[in-house]
C-alpha cells in the first residue's frame, strides 16, 4: 500500500466513522501539513507541494459532502480546537464556531502531543473502522501507578460516556 492509498484508507474511515459515529452528514475536517508550516510553498520541504495538495484535490472531488481544510500548518492545527476546549474564540465571543469536526494528523506525536496538553485526564480515544464500538482513555495504561491509589478516573468515564453515546447514535441513525 502506497502512501497516497493509505492516507486515503484513514480519511475514508475518519468520514464513515464521523457519519455513523457522531451522525454528521457534512463532516468539516482539518489535515495537517508534515513540514514546518505546511512546506512554505516547497522552501521548507516538498512533500505537501508533490503529494498532500494534490492529494487533498483528489479526495475533495471523492467526498464532495466533507469540507477539507489543509494542509494546516501543524504548529496552527491545534489553536482553534485548544479555544474550542476552553470555551474562547479568537474574536473573544463564546460559543463562535471554532473548529472543525476533525483533525487529521499525518503521525502520532503531531496529533497526540496537543490532545494531552489540552485534555490529559479527560480525552478519549475511539478506535474507529472495527466492526465494534471500543473506547479507552487516552492517557495510556498507567502501569507506572496502578494499585498506588492516585489514578484519577476522569478519562476512564469520559471513554465509558463517549461509547454510550456512540452506541445511542448507531441505534437511532439521524445524520444531520
Amino acid at each position: 500500500m502506497n502512501l497516497f492509498q493509505l492516507a486515503w484508507q484513514k480519511l475514508e474511515l475518519l468520514v464513515q466513522s464521523l457519519q455513523q459515529d457522531f451522525c454528521l452528514s457534512h463532516p468539516r475536517i482539518a489535515i495537517a501539513g508534515l513540514n514546518p508550516h505546511s512546506g512554505e510553498q516547497g522552501q521548507l520541504g516538498q512533500e505537501e507541494q508533490t503529494w498532500l495538495i494534490p492529494w487533498l484535490e483528489e479526495m475533495a472531488a471523492q467526498f464532495p459532502q466533507v469540507h477539507l481544510r489543509g494542509p494546516v500548518p501543524p504548529d496552527t492545527l491545534w489553536v482553534r480546537p485548544a479555544q474550542a476546549w476552553y470555551g474562547q474564540s479568537s474574536s473573544g465571543s463564546a460559543g463562535a464556531d471554532l473548529g472543525e469536526d476533525a483533525y487529521l494528523a499525518l503521525y502520532h506525536d503531531q496529533g497526540l502531543i496537543p490532545v494531552k496538553l489540552m485534555a490529559f485526564d479527560r480525552a478519549v480515544n475511539t478506535t474507529i473502522g472495527l466492526p465494534f464500538i471500543r473506547t479507552s482513555p487516552d492517557h495510556g495504561t498507567a502501569f507506572d501507578i496502578a494499585g498506588r491509589g492516585i489514578a484519577q478516573a476522569d478519562s476512564f468515564k469520559a471513554a465509558i460516556q463517549v461509547a454510550i453515546e456512540i452506541g445511542q447514535k448507531r441505534r437511532t441513525a439521524v445524520v444531520v
